[in-house]
């Protein structure tokens, strides 16, 4: 690249620094023009496809990355075009091929500190999508990087670890993630979505009486839960455990009438008819 391409280049990518995209596309573009080598090319084309998907243009930045490889087959940074590519992918709602371009990152380099968020990204994705057991092994292997980099990337890796780990049916790690986030004094939000968490858990290990507390706890903080069906579930199937029909029915009650097509009233209505039998 000649020396006035290069310094156009560097005042484009100053004008992306400082998110100021329409006239960095503007540069890019007539740098396009003028560039002559393909790996050229390819250069202005990797950084199109991180300006389009900055400008939520993902289809534009998928295209952009496709075109780096087109001009240069042997592009140094793969990871960072796959990377571009998973995240745009994302951003589109599709799932399967944001999953496909993010592993391709990763096996192109999984050491770089960048790549962390790929693996963040890759492990949140599939515990959205029910695959806890695909998700554990990335949470699991980035959770002390995020501890000491960043605080809220921590947070959130634990809260995922400790659902992954509920649903895994490990109790005691589950537990465990829960109470690490409570203890760290964090954002309300975090905090009582740690306290959900560890209502789940506490359901399990048969301590109704504590679970009863954490979801009055939620609620009282967080009057517009955005589960309250869970934690009216939680709550009301306690009560029956402890033998307190009285209170049961009453929740039972408001439950059928504020869910009445709801999740939980089938399983209510079994766990009801089984204690009966015992």
């Amino acid at each position: 690249m000649n020396e006035e391409l290069t310094k156009n280049l560097k005042i484009a990518r100053q004008h992306f620094e400082h998110k100021d995209y329409g006239k960095a596309e503007t540069l890019y573009m007539q740098i396009k023009k003028k560039a002559i080598l393909p790996e050229d090319k390819a250069i202005i084309w990797a950084e199109l496809s991180w300006l389009y998907y900055n400008r939520k243009m993902y289809e534009k930045s998928i295209e952009a990355a496709d075109t780096v490889i087109l001009n240069d087959e042997n592009y140094k940074s793969k990871e960072r075009l796959f990377r571009v590519q998973g995240y745009a992918y994302l951003g589109l709602s599709k799932a399967t091929m944001a999953a496909q371009y993010l592993e391709l990152s990763l096996e192109q380099n999984s050491e770089l500190p960048e790549q962390q968020y790929v693996k963040y990204e890759l492990g949140k994705l599939y515990f959205k999508n029910g695959e806890y057991d695909k998700a554990l092994p990335f949470l699991e292997e980035i959770e002390q990087f995020f501890k000491n980099e960043k605080e809220e990337y921590y947070f959130s890796i634990l809260f995922f670890l400790g659902f992954s780990y509920y649903y895994l049916e490990n109790l005691t790690k589950a537990k465990k993630c829960f109470d690490i986030i409570i203890s760290a004094n964090p954002s309300k939000q975090r905090y009582i979505s740690a306290l959900f968490g560890l209502a789940y858990v506490e359901y399990q290990n048969k301590n109704y009486l504590q679970v009863i507390s954490l979801c009055e706890k939620i609620i009282s903080m967080e009057e517009d839960f955005f589960d309250k069906e869970s934690v009216g579930f939680l709550t009301t199937a306690s009560y029956l455990h402890l033998g307190r029909e009285d209170i049961f029915n009453a929740y039972f009650d408001q439950m059928l009438k504020t869910y009445p097509s709801g999740r939980y009233i089938k399983d209510l209505k079994e766990l009801q008819n089984q204690l009966k039998n015992n």
